[in-house]
């Protein structure tokens, strides 16, 4: 090896070793990642909004199917007024205090028909048990759901 200058090697002793650089951060993350995280939760947000939107209804369903699977018509009856009554006043903002013919009125204009025979069958000093429609009931449900959601 060829002889070195003395200055050249005095400043090479000087030289520090090469130091690599540290890693990046994962911190703070890119722009595409704020993206997805925000989809995420906007679309976690609003499933949970969904679902709590649902949820007394879906009592609601699991209950009627209850009361309709009883064999008991005078019970049955009563139950069901009771779960109307109950779906009108908490979901759809009725007063507590409704009559039996505000309650009717409100069902007649719900179905856009007369009011249904089994609706205050309950009241009736007959002994005769009005055969409840249940597709008539759930057709209430249905359109109490929908003006709920409005």
């Amino acid at each position: 090896m060829p002889e070195e200058n003395p200055a050249v090697q005095q400043l090479l002793a000087q030289l520090a070793g090469n130091v690599l650089p540290t890693e990046p951060s994962i911190w703070p993350i890119a722009l595409g990642y704020w993206l997805v995280l925000g989809a995420v939760l906007i679309t976690t947000a609003a499933l949970l909004y969904w679902w709590r939107l649902g949820r007394d209804w879906r009592r609601v369903s699991r209950q009627r199917k209850r009361i309709q699977g009883q064999t008991d018509a005078d019970r049955q009856l009563l139950q069901l007024h009771q779960l109307l009554r109950w779906v009108l006043i908490n979901k759809l903002g009725a007063d507590k205090g409704l009559t039996d013919r505000a309650f009717a009125e409100r069902v007649t204009s719900s179905l856009a028909t007369l009011p249904p025979s089994w609706l205050n069958g309950h009241y009736r000093a007959e002994p005769a048990v009005h055969p409840i429609d249940w597709a008539e009931v759930q057709r209430l449900l249905k359109a109490w759901r929908k003006e709920a959601h409005r």
